[in-house]
């Protein structure tokens, strides 16, 4: 896991502005202030983003995950996701009953059970308000910079950036900035989506409702 230090972001900032909006919130934007300016945007729920480079590292984690602790469900947003998780586990039986989409988790809560989500909701709010439904005081949020979400935001420049610094592709990125970055990626979103909609994958929903 790696947790970035202020010198490390310092050095990341400076080359940060030639890349996209989405990069410079990252590793630029109210470093020091954004908690104490804007308390009405921090969540009751505390947000714990882990990012892998790409979603077969994301994968193999989980599978060592699994191999500690049974005891766990891993909700999925879309049903494409979880198809492509269900077919990266083939065959291993146990891992396929620990994974679940937010609708289905809904429908049948389990309660006990320690929960970490396997991905995004491209809006915010969705998941803030599931976050409270579920009364979690922490959330755990799995992503992967190939995922459609971050591609949109330029996922391959973080990807080649992170390398740069050294970090290898079974390394998980996680700092609070980032967490924040991802909000504020979301809520942008949302200024861009005037009647929300569904689908069943990430590439579907942001082509249906970001279509230019």
């Amino acid at each position: 896991m790696v947790h970035f230090n202020s010198k490390r972001l310092q050095k990341i900032a400076a080359s940060s502005f030639l890349f996209d909006d989405f990069l410079a919130i990252i590793f630029v934007e109210k470093i020091e202030m954004f908690n104490f300016l804007k308390k009405s945007d921090v969540s009751v729920t505390k947000i714990r983003d882990k990012v892998w480079m790409s979603e077969n590292a994301k994968f193999e984690f989980l599978r060592e995950e699994l191999k500690k602790e049974n005891d766990t469900l891993y909700i999925f947003w879309f049903d494409d996701t979880r198809r492509k998780a269900e077919s990266f586990f083939s065959g291993e039986i146990a891992s396929l009953t620990s994974f679940v989409t937010a609708r289905e988790f809904i429908m049948n809560t389990e309660a006990g059970k320690k929960i970490i989500f396997a991905e995004h909701y491209p809006l915010y709010q969705k998941e803030a308000d599931l976050f409270q439904k579920l009364h979690l005081q922490e959330a755990e949020i799995w992503s992967s910079l190939d995922e459609p979400l971050f591609q949109y935001f330029g996922g391959e420049k973080i990807i080649s950036l992170m390398k740069k610094m050294g970090m290898k592709e079974n390394e998980a990125a996680q700092h609070k900035m980032l967490t924040k970055a991802i909000q504020d990626a979301q809520k942008k979103i949302k200024e861009k989506v005037m009647v929300e909609q569904t689908s069943h994958s990430q590439k579907g929903w942001l082509e249906k409702n970001l279509a230019s």
